[in-house]
């Protein structure tokens, strides 16, 4: 069996766009639809998979040989809780909570902060015991 491609790579490799590469290639033979149907309550809903067989048949079809190469996929891969963040990407984050919450953001921040700081001073096995008390502002 022939590599299979989305309707978004076909579209990419013929120049037009997904919508079009769905109209042409739903009802040909060999095209994979793992969508679900139409009922009276639901639309129809469609996710093709176009092997590249049947797409490279489409082109001698319509204008001559051609070879086709398939864009390259970047590996996936899914986020384990192992996997160490970004730190760019969770200084982003906060700078924009901040910024969208305002000063209450900060410190709050400002806060956990602190508390992280001052946990690293204690064994791990007695952090569910800490207590944490804030100082009020009006003593």
């Amino acid at each position: 069996m022939s590599e299979l491609l989305t309707v978004e790579e076909v579209a990419q490799i013929l120049g037009v766009s997904p919508d079009t590469v769905t109209r042409r290639f739903a009802k040909v033979k060999g095209v994979i639809d793992l969508g679900s149907p139409e009922t009276p309550k639901r639309r129809r809903y469609r996710v093709l998979r176009i092997p590249k067989s049947v797409v490279e048949k489409f082109l001698l079809t319509r204008g001559g040989p051609v070879e086709i190469t398939t864009p390259v996929r970047p590996p996936r891969r899914k986020a384990s809780a192992s996997d160490p963040l970004d730190e760019d990407e969770l200084v982003r984050q906060l700078a924009g909570m901040t910024r969208q919450h305002g000063a209450e953001a900060q410190r709050t921040l400002d806060r956990i902060a602190e508390r992280a700081r001052l946990l690293k001073f204690v064994p791990e096995s007695q952090w569910q015991d800490v207590v944490w008390v804030d100082e009020e502002s009006d003593l």
